[in-house]
């Protein structure tokens, strides 16, 4: 292949890097821009330009990979969305009444259109609020009792 079809190439995948989202062709493309420049001004043979490909991809898969983990690490989540997929974390912080008396540390809270299994180290009654502080397995929701939070 000459430089231009490896530059065709690099096009080729780069543009279909927008319809097919992953943030992983970006860099064969990447590979093949580079591997066109460098075929532009050497003259390679088909198992060296494949070797040129071969480590110019790894080259820049590497460096996209600790280029995005060092990215990743810094972003931070809005308080917002900490829970946008987590349907019990959505829950903590929240203050809600319970519909039936604490037995062995457990009870049953309405949330929302819902009843939902809590879990409590003091004994409360049917009525009393409980605050979340926290979730276990994602579907038992841990309580205090809401009078204790100022």
């Amino acid at each position: 292949m000459g430089y231009m079809e490896w530059f065709y190439l690099g096009l080729f995948l780069v543009l279909l890097e927008l319809f097919a989202p992953g943030v992983y062709l970006i860099w064969f493309g990447l590979a093949a821009f580079a591997t066109g420049f460098l075929s532009k001004y050497y003259e390679f043979s088909a198992i060296e330009v494949s070797g040129v490909f071969i480590a110019c991809s790894t080259f820049f898969t590497i460096c996209g990979w600790l280029f995005y983990s060092r990215f990743m690490k810094k972003s931070k989540v809005a308080e917002d969305y900490k829970y946008l997929n987590d349907a019990a974390g959505q829950h903590i912080g929240k203050v809600y009444t319970l519909s039936e008396d604490v037995v062995d540390g457990r009870s049953k809270a309405i949330v929302g259109d819902s009843v939902w299994l809590i879990q409590c180290d003091t004994s409360l009654r049917k009525g009393d609020k409980v605050k979340i502080v926290g979730v276990d397995n994602g579907v038992i929701l841990r309580a205090i009792d809401a009078k204790k939070i100022k």
